[in-house]
């Protein structure tokens, strides 16, 4: 291998990385500004609510909410959307209401991820979305 070839080779690696810096930086300011509204907002249906919004207009378009009484999106959204990753969890309440998250991404999708990283930034939004309802997530997929 050149030297040349060596150098844009790992001129390759830097910029992957800092994109990829870039990438996590704006999952963590979506989580952030989701946890400041948040802290405004004590009803645990209008938090489901904002963290449905968030992630449709940060992360994607298909995103399904249900909880108790409250249907966000299809009511069948393992049908309804289409993608490259799918993403699932339960919602459980601490009053024994329960419900649903699920979404569909194909990358690169608005911020860029890879279907790893959109996986993960789903799992930290689904967690802060269960303490948001007073209770938890539990992601199987």
């Amino acid at each position: 291998m050149s030297t040349h070839a060596q150098t844009e080779e790992k001129f390759s690696v830097a910029l992957e990385s800092i994109q990829g810096k870039r990438r996590i930086e704006r999952v963590l300011e979506a989580a952030n500004a989701l946890l400041d509204r948040y802290s405004a907002e004590p009803d645990r249906t209008e938090r489901l609510r904002l963290a449905h919004e968030l992630i449709r207009r940060n992360f994607t378009p298909q995103i399904a909410i249900t909880f108790g009484d409250l249907t966000l999106g299809p009511d069948d959204p393992e049908t309804a959307f289409s993608g490259e990753t799918l993403f699932h969890c339960e919602i459980h309440g601490p009053d024994g209401t329960s419900g649903s998250l699920t979404a569909a991404y194909t990358a690169p999708g608005s911020l860029g991820l890879t279907g790893p990283e959109w996986l993960s930034a789903m799992r930290l939004l689904a967690g802060i979305g269960g303490l948001g309802a007073g209770g938890w997530m539990t992601c199987p997929r």
